[in-house]
């Protein structure tokens, strides 16, 4: 019955949020649309099995009035399994600060954490085999 599930994140700058997941994941824009101003109040991204979201915080808040709010307030998380972690990691601290050092998870995993522009925590993560 279910064929998937998207996230969608409130953000002050469409634009701003565009770039920056562009960057880190090398997400395409797949649709859009632009506000009056010509900047985008709404985005969906997407590269292989990965999609996201984007909408402007008071478009959003227009749809949803439940969601209200003066100030974006992060209450999730973005997991993202990886291949090639040391590399990953090598060439994301270069350019972003990192919000958690690399670290061994109790469940096998290594992980390491950033933050977009909005202040959501992307962590990724890789597994190995032993």
């Amino acid at each position: 019955m279910y064929k998937n599930i998207t996230t969608n994140l409130m953000v002050a700058s469409v634009d701003a949020s565009v770039e920056f997941y562009q960057e880190v994941l090398g997400l395409e824009v797949v649709a859009s649309v632009p506000a009056k101003d010509q900047t985008l109040q709404f985005a969906i991204l997407a590269k292989e099995s990965l999609s996201l979201m984007l909408q402007e915080q008071s478009n959003l808040s227009e749809e949803y009035p439940i969601l209200t709010t003066e100030k974006i307030q992060p209450s999730i998380t973005l997991y993202i399994t990886i291949d090639n972690f040391e590399e990953f990691y090598a060439n994301a601290k270069t350019k972003y600060p990192i919000y958690t050092e690399p670290h061994a998870t109790f469940y096998g995993a290594k992980e390491f954490a950033i933050t977009d522009p909005d202040g959501y925590v992307l962590t990724f993560t890789e597994y190995k085999e032993d």
